[in-house]
């Protein structure tokens, strides 16, 4: 899944544990013998334990799968103001977040610690996903629609009392996990490290005031957006690739706040300059999206 041979603490402890109850499997970690033979058999242990990750946090979700989260969705937004678009539905995939957090970060020079938001965080897979696999010290997921909330509250309380304890995960020393039930343009998310949005149905309009808050983030700090980039000229865009979502594909853009004016700008201005007849609050590009 990934060429890092790194784990964290945590991630650590989970290791010891799963090479007690399965040591022959370990014992056994392919070294074909190469130069390189350590590295490849530590590049399959964690491989061994990123599976076993995703594992427990499929667990988190089995009673929620995203056919569920996604008619809670469809039943509340009807009581919003925002566009119907802005409010559809869709969740992130493991093994996509895992690529985003361990490899693209890590090659662009971007920690996976500090404090993580998952802005429109459903019924939080974001969050609970980004407390496996990185090294932060808080993640927080905001969410507007009630019903998601209750769910993602309820997946924490799963992920804390059961599934945690059966990988050897610690939680009284691992991220603080919160959940807030609000409006992502409300809530106060000045002191995000790094921000992941699930913004391929946004109109230009909420991008725009997105963006306006982005602006109050340190220099260096991180925002991930799918399908459109922010519009700020604060954000550095440092790569832009296609992931798999529970939708279908989605470019992830991977976005720096820098300290000055971007280099990028006018690319970002050459972007929300297209137009798609009857698709105003879909934005500019859709990625492979099929709506729900």
């Amino acid at each position: 899944m990934m060429e890092s041979s790194i784990v964290n603490r945590q991630q650590a402890n989970v290791l010891s544990s799963l090479i007690q109850r399965d040591l022959r499997a370990f014992s056994t970690a392919k070294i074909d013998g190469t130069v390189d033979g350590k590295q490849n058999g530590a590049m399959e242990v964690r491989k061994k334990l990123m599976g076993h990750l995703e594992d427990a946090w499929h667990k988190c979700f089995q009673d929620l799968p995203t056919a569920k989260a996604r008619q809670l969705a469809h039943k509340a937004r009807d009581r919003h103001e925002s566009s119907q678009h802005d409010l559809t539905y869709g969740e992130v995939t493991f093994g996509t977040l895992a690529q985003i957090l361990c490899e693209d970060l890590k090659n662009s020079g971007i920690e996976s610690t500090g404090t993580f938001y998952d802005l429109g965080s459903g019924t939080g897979r974001g969050v609970i996903g980004a407390a496996l696999i990185g090294s932060f010290d808080r993640v927080c997921g905001v969410e507007m629609i009630s019903e998601l909330h209750e769910a993602a509250l309820g997946v924490k309380e799963e992920f804390v009392e059961r599934v945690a304890p059966g990988i050897g995960y610690d939680c009284e020393n691992g991220p603080e996990i919160k959940f807030v039930e609000g409006n992502l343009l409300r809530a106060d998310w000045s002191d995000a490290d790094v921000v992941f949005i699930n913004s391929t149905c946004f109109s230009k309009e909420l991008m725009e005031k997105i963006s306006q808050q982005a602006d109050r983030l340190r220099p260096g700090a991180c925002i991930i957006t799918l399908t459109q980039p922010l519009t700020s000229s604060y954000f550095d865009i440092l790569k832009s690739i296609k992931y798999d979502y529970s939708w279908g594909t989605a470019t992830t853009h991977i976005q720096v706040r820098s300290e000055k004016p971007s280099q990028n700008a006018e690319q970002k201005t050459r972007y929300w300059s297209k137009k798609i007849p009857g698709k105003k609050d879909f934005g500019a590009l859709f990625d492979g999206y099929t709506s729900a």
